[in-house]
Formats: structure tokens, sequence, C-alpha cells
């Protein structure tokens, strides 16, 4: 018990890079109420009540757990790990050993990153605010121009689209919920997704992108990565198997995206390497890949037109398109923003 508490708070130390605030931009943040101190002018029960009232917002699993270490919210999230792990280990013996064990096998990896994910989202009611800052928005903008074509329907895979955020942007550019996909091995995320989404008519599911690639069959125009390539350790397989998921239409694209960019990326995989498997392609390696399976790079011009000044932009702010290729002389140099993509920079200052 003693062993599986340490590695339970190790994989939860983990999750504190996550969730700070300059590594993920997705929502701004307040002080929790259930770890704010008593400021001058609020009084110690004026506190106590805006606890009770955040933990109103939470299951009763989570809120049973932040009962449990004292409105202490991650202690409460190295708790939902531990009793988690401690399932695993009983129902699942196998898999239990091999994650300590073998943690970079893809079964356990996949458990690694639910297990990570639904901790996080347990106790998001309380810790996040669901409007993103106004710079968060900024750049949900750009990544929703991105990935909405403006020559017709968008079927649209979101890949691990975690609570939704990405959604209402997308409808704001035209796209139709009832033609987006979004997928997420955490169930809890796509809980929240849910719930977020109403009767819009979007379609949530915990599943793997493997598994939407196994149904065979679907196409889509767009097929988005956001906050989530750097979770597959092959990317260039994952990136073929998206491309063989779009439609034939020229606009058909796939959207990789990282919000606090990729130096953020190299950091995530520094002090979490058993979730975070890789770093954010680099422009050379996605031209290469863009020659392979017949796609071209698009990039916003406001990264500029130099390898170096582009990859730069890229560090603090990630989004490249890969595009069907138009039959250009050069199809696979990344290029800047075309016609498609210029409504972008109306929105976006530079970076």
């Amino acid at each position: 018990a003693e062993d599986m508490a340490v590695w339970a708070m190790g994989i939860a130390a983990s999750i504190a890079l996550v969730l700070t605030p300059g590594n993920i931009v997705l929502h701004h943040w307040p002080a929790s109420p259930m770890t704010a101190t008593t400021s001058p002018g609020m009084s110690r029960e004026r506190t106590r009540q805006n606890a009770v009232a955040a933990s109103m917002a939470l299951d009763d699993d989570a809120a049973a757990l932040l009962d449990e270490v004292g409105g202490d919210v991650e202690k409460a999230r190295t708790s939902y790990i531990g009793y988690t792990l401690a399932y695993l280990q009983e129902e699942m013996p196998e898999l239990y050993a091999a994650l300590k064990t073998d943690p970079s096998r893809p079964d356990c990896h996949a458990v690694l990153v639910e297990v990570t994910m639904d901790a996080i989202a347990a106790f998001m009611p309380i810790t996040h605010n669901p409007k993103p800052s106004p710079g968060a928005s900024q750049r949900f903008t750009a990544i929703a121009r991105a990935a909405v074509p403006l020559d017709g329907p968008t079927r649209l895979l979101d890949v691990g689209c975690g609570n939704g955020i990405l959604l209402p942007y997308l409808v704001s550019c035209s796209a139709s919920p009832e033609d987006y996909r979004g997928i997420d091995l955490s169930g809890r995320m796509v809980e929240l997704a849910r719930k977020a989404s109403g009767s819009t008519g979007a379609r949530f599911d915990d599943v793997s992108f493997d598994a939407v690639v196994a149904e065979g069959g679907q196409r889509f125009e767009s097929v988005v990565f956001h906050n989530s390539l750097q979770y597959f350790a092959n990317q260039a397989a994952t990136l073929t198997a998206a491309a063989a998921l779009l439609s034939e239409g020229e606009s058909s694209r796939i959207v990789i995206s990282h919000l606090a960019g990729a130096a953020a990326v190299r950091q995530e995989l520094i002090d979490n390497p058993t979730t975070v498997l890789s770093e954010m392609p680099s422009l050379a390696e996605l031209q290469g890949l863009a020659s392979r399976i017949g796609l071209q790079v698009v990039l916003p011009s406001f990264f500029g037109s130099e390898p170096d000044e582009i990859q730069a932009g890229l560090d603090g702010f990630y989004l490249v398109i890969l595009r069907r290729s138009t039959g250009a002389e050069n199809p696979n140099i990344a290029r800047p923003m075309d016609a498609l993509l210029d409504s972008i920079e109306s929105s976006l200052p530079p970076l």
C-alpha cells in the first residue's frame, strides 16, 4: 500500500506541469476556492461557504475525495489516482504490473494518460474557469479557422478533445455540431464535453484514435490534433493514419496545434515522460512527412517567412496545417497562409 501511495504521488506530481497556467492557456486560473487563503476582506465563514458551494459542482466520488483530504485539490487528485491504481491491481493484475515495468507499452500508456486526465477532469469544476482568457480565445479562434474549410460542410474529428473546449470556436467558424466528433481516452473529460455541448448534436466518444482508424468507412474534411499529438510515440505513423481518414476534397486537411507551443511540450516531455512521448514535429520533419503522404504544409503568415523565424514562432504557439497538395512546383515546402486561411490574420496580432 505504501509503495502504491508513493507511485500515485509521483503520477500526481507529473500532473502539475499539465495544470500550470504558463503551460496550458486553456483557461485562466482563479484561485481555487478549496485552497485559497482568507483575504483581509473575507471572513473565514465566507471562505467556508465558497468552498462548500464549489464542491457541490463535483460528482459524489470527487466531492468525497476532496472532503477526505480537507479540501486540498492536489491531495484529492493523488487519492483519485491511488484508488484507481488499487482497482487496477485487484481487477487487472497483469496490466497493473506492466504499468510499473513497461509503461511505454501502448495499452499501459493509454491507461496512464486516461488516469491522469480523469484525475484532472474530476476536479475541473472547481479548478478551471470555463471561459478562456482573451489571449487563449484568440488562439482558439485561429485554430478553428484553420480547421474549417470555406468551401462546404466540414466533417471534423477532434483527436484528444478533452472537455470539448474547441467546439464553440469551430461552430463560430460555421462548422456544424452534427458534423463534429470528439474523441478522448478520458471518460471523465468526455462526460464534461457532453454536458457542455448539451443538445447541439455534437458527438463525443471515449475511444482511442487507433479505434477510430480501425472502424473504417468514415471520412473527414478535417482531422485536428489540438494539444494531443505529443502523446503519440510514432507521430509519422499517426499523421499517416490521419491522412487516410481525410475525404478526397482538395481542402481536406490535418490541423496540428498546441496553445502553449513546441517549447512547452519539450518541457512536458522532460517532466512527464510516462505520458508525453514526443516533441512537436519540427518544420523539416513535417516537410519530409508531407512529401510522403501527398499533403502540403501551410502556415499562418504571422510566423514569418524564414524557416528559423517560423520555428521560433511555433515554439510559442504551434499551428500547422497539412493540406491536400495543389500540384504547385514545390508542393511540400511550407509557405505563408493563402486565401483559405487569410481570415486568421485579422484575429491575431503578430506573435
